[in-house]
């Protein structure tokens, strides 16, 4: 029996980072917000997906900024749900949330709504970096670690707490991004999981008119940067580290505790039911995706869905392409793909081949898009 995992977007931010290009607001509007949060509502209640087992395992509140919203709104999204579904004993609710956000006030509020994950946006602790990107400033950060470590203690409770990190970002130096994770882990043991992605699609450069633009491979680079050559040694670098720090790495990009993943996470790539409800939602109920409309207009106006039931060819290639980011893959699925050019990069070292199982080699992890490619 599948479980059920239910994501809700809230596509408002306290500030638009400027290498974002997904649908969203960036100044707080209220009145958006409440409309939003009101057609949010009655999607939920108006929903009637084809689930055999009523039962929500884990409520994610993120994309953008869903911390931004009103303790009665996040009070009046989980009731809608609650009223519509059970909620497994140990659920885990999840919210993605600005530092600035991260107030007393606010912890001791979500915890009264049962949120016991946070994912907070650190991205980089370099100054220059998070001017340039449209973030806040380092003190925010440390602000909102400090309110936590405060929270936790007077408190006596245990929330997962997650960080996000991304590589190649502007003005981050090599080996930078591995000393602010460090630093974070040195004085805040309560972080249990931690997400590091590479931005090697988005290069920087300073214009006349004060915007970063996306560019590809420019010829003269305005600001410091850590080169693309590096980024591997710079992922394999923080991955060695991360694993002394008891973090194991149970997807490319994530890396947390023993039983802190995110079990959110988890279930996109376990083929699980998505239950998702928001302006751009795609969803995964019963092998069958779903998708809203990314047009805030044509979202409100309630247009229907739209739907892909995917045959056992298209989940076989969902499953390669999901087994190979975290685990291994067991022949009686690869061997259904191009097994002349398996054993190729098993060769190369691209894949690594264990009995009747291969998993994808870190020395080729920036490569995952060509070796998909190639095998399918």
């Amino acid at each position: 029996m599948k479980q059920n995992y239910c994501y809700i977007h809230i596509p408002f931010c306290t500030s638009k980072c400027k290498y974002c290009r997904f649908a969203s607001f960036w100044n707080i509007d209220q009145l958006k917000i409440n409309l939003y949060v009101e057609k949010l509502i009655w999607e939920i209640k108006k929903s009637s997906f084809n689930i055999e087992e009523k039962t929500l395992n884990s409520i994610y509140f993120g994309w953008w900024t869903p911390s931004v919203l009103k303790i009665e709104q996040l009070w009046d999204i989980i009731n809608a749900l609650k009223d519509k579904y059970a909620f497994e004993k140990d659920i885990e609710i999840s919210i993605e949330a600005t530092p600035i956000t991260i107030t007393q006030e606010n912890l001791i509020w979500w915890n009264e709504l049962w949120i016991n994950r946070l994912s907070i946006w650190v991205q980089s602790l370099n100054t220059d970096t998070l001017k340039e990107i449209g973030r806040w400033e380092k003190w925010d950060i440390i602000n909102a670690l400090d309110n936590i470590k405060h929270f936790l203690s007077e408190k006596n409770i245990d929330l997962n707490i997650s960080i996000d990190i991304i590589i190649g970002l502007p003005y981050v130096e090599k080996w930078e991004v591995k000393e602010d994770i460090l630093d974070i882990l040195h004085n805040n043991y309560f972080v249990k999981h931690i997400s590091v992605y590479m931005l090697e699609e988005y290069y920087w450069e300073w214009e006349r008119d004060s915007k970063f633009q996306k560019v590809v491979y420019p010829t003269d680079w305005k600001c410091k940067w850590i080169h693309e050559n590096d980024y591997l040694d710079e992922y394999i670098d923080i991955k060695e580290t991360l694993k002394t720090k008891w973090f194991n790495s149970y997807e490319i990009s994530n890396f947390a505790k023993q039983w802190y993943e995110c079990k959110h996470n988890q279930s996109y790539w376990n083929h699980s039911n998505i239950l998702a409800y928001w302006l751009w939602a795609h969803g995964f109920i019963n092998n069958t995706r779903y998708s809203n409309s990314e047009e805030f207009l044509n979202y409100y106006s309630e247009n229907a869905k739209e739907y892909e039931a995917l045959d056992n060819q298209q989940l076989d290639i969902e499953k390669l392409m999901f087994w190979l980011r975290t685990s291994w893959i067991e022949q009686e699925l690869y061997q259904n793909f191009d097994t002349e050019k398996i054993s190729y990069f098993v060769d190369e070292w691209y894949l690594q081949k264990k009995s009747d199982k291969i998993h994808l080699s870190d020395k080729w992890v920036l490569l995952l898009d060509y070796i998909l490619g190639e095998l399918l």
